[in-house]
């Protein structure tokens, strides 16, 4: 909750107004089985595509089967030292730790040290949680399992932003986090929590009686070869991980706490022998190191029935869609996960039932665009190798041009969409104003037309004239629809539909709540990089609105909604929304800390 827009998922493609849809040079025709012609033509593009991002490292490997077909380093791992990125050059891999951690937890499983449906509690007896969508709050306790953090379905918060730099033990994080507040119910809808996983690796190690580095080294990474993968230390002390950098400049390497949810280090050339072992169902080099049954379990969608997920499908830690990204080509399954933040990017997409692969790093936080769009055409040039045949002629990729048709929308279309959206970039303002449809999401001003297939569609005007690209905002196609009684806020992108945001009506305003407005300080805290300094809390047409401070930068708007004269909570469903806030005496609370106001009521 209360977080900077960087780092949020999907934000860099949906908000981005350039680098998803840059053009790179066009690709050599590739013959059935000539991955050569790929090698060379991502040789000549990817420095060029560096240089145009300023991504100082890349690396890369591409897999067939269980062959490694290219592994390559570009660029400098570290620019002050003159060190270059080598295949063998570790970069922190950010979520796709996921993946590895749910792998391990799948493999205690198998040895009946942990169940996939049994309550989470059996094993960290510490841990409770409290609901408001629960009469009996032992059932919520039950409702946590195993199943349901590997499938972000468990209905936890996404993040617990205290200490989340701290370096305290795993095993600790139960206890620190009991008595949290779920902000949905259990198994009704993907909700993205590394808070859940945090929880998966205190569980891997209170099952195998070793802590989570020693047991992944023990049980997977060592068996797969993956020499220069690990989830402790920093770069500093091992001299072949690569420096991060944000916009070209040194970052410090920031301490990760939740390491099971987004601390491994590993180069892609590691990262290919695990994927190997997927497509060898469970072996490596003719070694059981999963069975079988767990890599179906993992590649089978948990969510089925979810409406509220629409198109984007999940595994365990695997999705299973593109989710609203740019598809492979049609009718082609792809899995996938990537990893951002802390000054790195990463992306591992497979396609299963081609058994090809594509994993790429970069240590920038400018790449996240550079490699989601590379992973893609790699993926598609690879598919062509594989095949024989173009992947796409002219139905992979969405329009990337203005409307051929722009209507202002209707009188009563117009007062039926304008209102309040709570979404995971914050609030979604849609006005009804002097006879147009006007957006306000993030900082971006646009005016929302109907396309010529009635979707609703943002657009810019500078001067009178139309502008030809608002970026992945312009080109998504959104709508409101109602699904169980709730008016949620679609976009359809790339033939999928995502949920984006839910419709918040102006709730009866407490006096308890009404009396929070006014600015606070977070008290009790010695982190060095904490992700919050303070917050406000002011009145916004009829809604309580609340805003993070992080020193002298202000982070995004929530709606807040009282729920009882002690709590509320972010509005909406999704990544940071649903989380609840408490009053105190001299305050609030929420994801941990504490927060003493500073000063009365403002006017804002």
């Amino acid at each position: 909750m209360l977080r900077t827009l960087r780092g949020i998922p999907l934000l860099g493609c949906l908000l981005g107004s350039l680098g998803c849809h840059g053009q790179p040079p066009a690709p050599p025709p590739v013959p059935k089985g000539d991955y050569s012609a790929i090698i060379r033509y991502l040789q000549a593009r990817i420095p060029r595509d560096m240089a145009q991002a300023n991504v100082p490292g890349l690396s890369i490997a591409l897999v067939n089967g269980q062959e490694l077909i290219w592994a390559r380093g570009f660029g400098m791992a570290d620019k002050a030292l003159g060190l270059p990125v080598t295949p063998n050059t570790a970069f922190r891999a950010g979520a796709i730790s996921k993946l590895l951690t749910a792998s391990a937890a799948l493999q205690l499983v198998e040895q009946q040290r942990l169940a996939l449906d049994a309550p989470i509690q059996q094993t960290l007896r510490e841990f409770y949680v409290r609901s408001r969508f629960h009469t009996d709050q032992q059932a919520a306790d039950r409702d946590i399992t195993l199943r349901r953090l590997l499938s972000h379905q468990s209905g936890l918060p996404s993040e617990h932003l205290r200490d989340l730099r701290n370096s305290f033990a795993m095993g600790q994080m139960p206890m620190r986090v009991s008595g949290v507040w779920l902000s949905t119910p259990p198994g009704t809808q993907v909700a993205y929590s590394n808070l859940g996983y945090a929880l998966v690796g205190a569980a891997i190690e209170r099952s195998s009686g070793k802590d989570f580095e020693t047991q992944l080294q023990h049980s997977l990474l060592k068996p797969l070869e993956m020499h220069h993968t690990s989830f402790v230390g920093t770069a500093a002390q091992v001299g072949y991980r690569a420096q991060g950098y944000q916009e070209g400049i040194a970052s410090t390497d920031a301490q990760v706490r939740d390491l099971a949810a987004g601390g491994v280090w590993a180069s892609p050339k590691d990262l290919s022998h695990y994927v190997q072992m997927l497509f060898a169902e469970g072996l490596y080099k003719g070694n059981r190191v999963m069975a079988r049954r767990s890599i179906d379990e993992m590649f089978t969608q948990q969510n089925t029935g979810n409406a509220l997920d629409f198109d984007c499908q999940i595994g365990l830690a695997w999705f299973l869609a593109p989710c609203g990204d740019e598809p492979i080509g049609p009718g082609i399954r792809t899995y996938q996960h990537s990893g951002g933040g802390d000054d790195f990017a990463a992306q591992l997409t497979v396609l299963p039932d081609q058994q090809l692969a594509v994993i790429i790093m970069a240590n920038d936080s400018n790449a996240e665009d550079l490699v989601a769009t590379l992973a893609t055409d790699t993926l598609r040039l690879m598919l062509q190798a594989h095949t024989g045949e173009p992947v796409c002629s002219d139905d992979c990729q969405a329009p990337r041009h203005g409307l051929k048709l722009r209507q202002v929308p209707a009188a009563i279309d117009r007062q039926r969409l304008a209102g309040f959206y709570a979404t995971a970039w914050g609030v979604f303002r849609i006005r009804d104003d002097a006879n147009r449809l006007h957006g306000e999401l993030a900082g971006y001003d646009f005016e929302l037309l109907r396309d010529d297939h009635g979707w609703l569609r943002a657009q810019k005007r500078v001067l009178g004239f139309w502008l030809k690209d608002l970026g992945e905002l312009g080109r998504i196609q959104l709508d409101v629809i109602t699904v169980q009684g709730r008016q949620m806020l679609t976009a359809r992108s790339h033939g999928q539909r995502i949920a984006i945001g839910e419709r918040i009506q102006p709730p009866p305003l407490p006096m308890a709540w009404a009396d929070t407005v006014g600015t606070y300080q977070v008290l009790n805290t010695h982190e060095p990089d904490a992700p919050l300094s303070g917050i406000s809390v002011r009145l916004e047409d009829g809604f309580l609105v609340i805003r993070g401070q992080l020193h002298d930068e202000p982070l995004t708007d929530y709606i807040l909604l009282p729920v009882d004269n002690a709590h509320a909570v972010l509005a909406g469903n999704g990544y940071g929304l649903g989380d609840t806030v408490s009053r105190q005496v001299n305050g609030l609370s929420a994801s941990g800390y504490s927060f003493k106001r500073t000063h009365p009521p403002l006017s804002f």
